[in-house]
């Protein structure tokens, strides 16, 4: 066990997930959707000190907290270059779609993510996984004991390929050659719902 612990936020947009990753007071912001004060409450509640945001996609609902929660704790965030423009553009984002008074706009990521690297941030060691499909610049986080997937792969389901940018192929491709690559054991965190495993997804087989 790598004694890395992930709390599960559920946001105030399509209830999104957001996650706090930490180990020994250090912890990483994943996916901040709407609702800053959740974060906030649950990050002094465990007396953390935040480092960094790492975004698994741009869409809408994953980064209407970015800016609150980046100008706040004065943290970096990465992204994928290939959805880095996608922060200050409401219709890339989708949050015009959305119907989202003025959309939702933040400032440029500090950092952006190389696949297949590994990265360190808080004291915690992840892989960068490029699991496209759902949205152009998807990425997986792998973590060792857990893989947190954004909007890829869900608890008896996986993410819409009917969006702008999206694609069946590839998201088919990042699950099975990509997430269903690992181990059976490991523990999936993804952008809605509940937590499952890799095991469990990949004998439903419903991709």
């Amino acid at each position: 066990m790598n004694n890395i612990k992930v709390e599960r936020l559920v946001m105030d947009m399509i209830d999104e997930n957001c996650y706090i990753i930490h180990k020994d007071e250090r912890a990483i912001i994943v996916d901040p959707g709407y609702g800053f004060k959740k974060i906030k409450k649950e990050i002094d509640r465990l007396f953390l000190n935040v480092e960094a945001i790492i975004l698994t996609h741009a869409h809408f609902d994953h980064i209407a907290g970015l800016d609150e929660c980046r100008k706040y704790y004065k943290i970096p965030v990465y992204i994928s270059p290939k959805e880095s423009d996608w922060l200050s553009s409401p219709e890339l984002n989708l949050s015009s779609v959305a119907g989202i008074e003025n959309g939702i706009k933040t400032f440029p990521a500090e950092f952006e993510f190389e696949n297949y690297k590994e990265y360190t941030l808080a004291g915690m060691t992840f892989k960068v996984l490029p699991t496209p499909g759902h949205s152009p610049g998807g990425l997986s986080f792998d973590f060792g004991d857990f893989v947190v997937v954004g909007d890829a792969l869900f608890m008896s389901g996986y993410g819409r390929y009917d969006l702008p940018g999206s694609d069946y192929k590839e998201l088919k491709n990042s699950i099975h050659n990509v997430l269903f690559k690992l181990d059976g054991n490991k523990k999936v965190y993804p952008g809605h719902g509940y937590d499952t495993y890799i095991k469990r997804e990949k004998d439903l087989n419903l991709i």
